[in-house]
């Protein structure tokens, strides 16, 4: 039997976390909708897609894992809890998305909300998401007392986890692309 790598993605996730939404502080609303000519997406359309896949996250897991238990929530998404999709006027057949496999044509017309509700957003997705982590790892810290198919279960979900971390930061990479765009300075860019 191979030997179980550390697992320790809380602290990873906590971390991009951090930097994605001090990044995001940092931005005028102007920069949050700016788009170079041709490109569909913005930086507040990429803040927007990353709540709305960290809450479907959650709440995937939540609802295909049913053996975790009411101790780690409710698995329904923030977005239909406080109504997003028509709070912010989301086209009716968009309400379920997540913004992956929209077209460049779709992408371009979402209607960004203002900066300050759709970081209240972001920072809820990523509070819920660091909530459930910190919970499975503290109930789920080995797999002694877990079935084999449980724990594949389990496995599975950290994996899941882990990969959708290397989301996160492609898409952080984006951002600080598009700031970078527009200002000539980057996250690693000294300001002078």
């Amino acid at each position: 039997m191979g030997t179980l790598a550390l697992y320790d993605v809380l602290s990873l996730f906590i971390e991009i976390h951090k930097t994605v939404l001090e990044f995001a502080e940092e931005l005028t609303e102007d920069q949050l909708r700016w788009r170079p000519r041709g490109y569909s997406t913005s930086i507040g359309f990429h803040l927007w897609h990353l709540a709305r896949e960290t809450d479907y996250l959650r709440a995937i897991i939540l609802e295909r894992t049913p053996q975790l238990g009411a101790d780690f929530g409710d698995p329904t998404e923030i977005w239909a809890k406080e109504n997003l999709a028509q709070k912010w006027k989301f086209p009716t057949e968009l309400n379920a998305t997540v913004g992956t496999g929209l077209s460049d044509e779709v992408a371009s017309t979402l209607p960004i909300p203002p900066k300050d509700e759709l970081l209240g957003y972001l920072q809820r997705s990523y509070q819920a998401l660091e909530e459930f982590i910190k919970m499975l790892d503290e109930k789920y810290a080995n797999y002694d007392d877990v079935d084999e198919n449980y724990k594949n279960k389990l496995q599975n979900i950290r994996l899941n986890l882990l990969i959708f971390l290397s989301h996160d930061c492609r898409h952080l990479g984006t951002i600080e692309c598009l700031k970078g765009l527009q200002t000539g300075f980057g996250s690693a860019t000294e300001k002078r």
